[in-house]
């Protein structure tokens, strides 16, 4: 009937829209590449909660060493294979409430609530520097018959004792701990804690 074919006409135009709409907010909110969220979008969530929070969190700082050399011997394809990679792990191993980025390049951005500096952020921090990549780099495995590049990770974090706390003071303590990480050698991990 005429009143039936109109319904299913609002209703795909309604399914359309909906569609769109979260199309729209998912380009704006989340990294194409990865899935992960994208630097806007992380630091508004981070910042709200920085603002909010009153328990310890860490803010930690993840860079995949030597990136540009896995771009310049195994090509770009293979680069976005690896950030791929590290987003599918970082996702894994760490919680749900935590929020995870893509800011930049091949540099990811983790918040952590409640995660206080001791031998549960050692854990995590220690993993996470582990990397996605270490089985594959301690047995040299062969996937699809052609060998994927296995670089390591460095991983620098901040823990916020007693919030709230500037976004940029916590994050420049842990960007600074990871250049740390970095001069020390790469493929490890250092915690900073701030008042």
């Amino acid at each position: 009937t005429q009143i039936e074919s109109h319904v299913i006409v609002l209703a795909e135009d309604v399914t359309a829209a909906t569609l769109e709409r979260m199309r729209i907010e998912r380009e704006r909110d989340y990294d194409l590449l990865t899935g992960l969220y994208n630097r806007a979008a992380a630091l508004d969530r981070i910042e709200t909660a920085l603002r909010t929070e009153n328990r310890a969190c860490t803010l930690i700082v993840v860079d995949v060493d030597d990136f540009k050399a896995v771009n310049d011997t195994y090509g770009h394809p293979e680069g976005d294979y690896v950030l791929k990679k590290l987003a599918i792990f970082l996702s894994q191993v760490m919680r749900k409430e935590d929020i995870v980025a893509r800011i930049g390049g091949d540099e990811f951005l983790i918040f952590a609530p409640g995660l206080a500096a001791g031998p549960a952020a050692d854990r995590v921090l220690e993993h996470l520097a582990r990397g996605p990549f270490a089985g594959q780099r301690a047995t040299d495995e062969v996937v699809d018959s052609a060998y994927h590049a296995a670089p390591t990770i460095s991983v620098g974090a901040a823990c916020c004792l007693t919030p709230p706390m500037p976004f940029e003071v916590l994050y420049a303590a842990a960007d600074s701990t990871l250049y740390q990480v970095k001069e020390a050698g790469k493929a490890q991990y250092q915690l900073t804690v701030i008042g």
